[in-house]
């Protein structure tokens, strides 16, 4: 199996990006939407991006934000990235061009191909977090959804459960940031070295 991506999301703070590279991240993120517990500055963003590993992916989180605000936001971060998890609608991520974006689709049961029809994303993450409770979300479909695109797993993983969301859904890449918190925005290191571990011994695992 190839390698999977990590993104740690919801970056408030210099010492945990740095810290997430050197766990071995592949991306990080930072929320820029007004009303979210993660959200930081752009200047602020900038200035941890200026230390970090020149091939480290910096993605921005957007939600309903105006597309002048949101290219401005790029610019000045240096994003190599902007995800989308608002009403943002087709047009809307064609005009992001030349920036790649990624597009955020509900995963739920009712999820289906039609919820991808018109985005001409390359990669789709997948927010499970609104899944019912009492079972677990079904990556199985998600594996059969990746026919649109490349698809990032998001939605309660953590190092317990990351590997049988990566077995069940061959996934391009995985996403967490809560799961690894200590309070909002507030990484614990422990936690993101546990997860990393367990997405490489996934990887290691079906590659056998």
């Amino acid at each position: 199996m190839s390698r999977v991506a990590v993104k740690i999301c919801g970056i408030t703070e210099e010492r945990d990006a740095v810290e997430a590279a050197l766990l071995g991240a592949d991306a990080i993120g930072f929320h820029f939407s007004a009303g979210s517990p993660r959200r930081i500055e752009p200047e602020a963003a900038r200035r941890i991006c200026e230390r970090l590993p020149a091939f480290l992916a910096r993605v921005g989180v957007f939600a309903g934000e105006p597309l002048i605000r949101v290219l401005e936001v790029a610019r000045t971060v240096g994003l190599t990235a902007v995800q989308l998890q608002g009403p943002e609608d087709a047009v809307f991520c064609s005009a992001l061009a030349p920036h790649a974006w990624i597009k955020t689709v509900e995963f739920g049961p009712g999820t289906t191909s039609e919820s991808f029809e018109g985005y001409a994303c390359a990669t789709y993450l997948l927010d499970a977090s609104g899944w019912p409770r009492g079972s677990g979300p079904d990556w199985g479909r998600a594996r059969r959804l990746s026919v649109h695109g490349r698809m990032v797993l998001s939605g309660g993983l953590r190092a317990e459960n990351v590997a049988e969301a990566i077995e069940a859904a061959r996934p391009y890449g995985v996403d967490a940031g809560p799961t690894l918190e200590i309070a909002p925005g507030k990484m614990d290191l422990d936690r993101i070295e546990a997860f990393v571990e367990a997405v490489r011994r996934a990887e290691r695992s079906l590659g056998d």
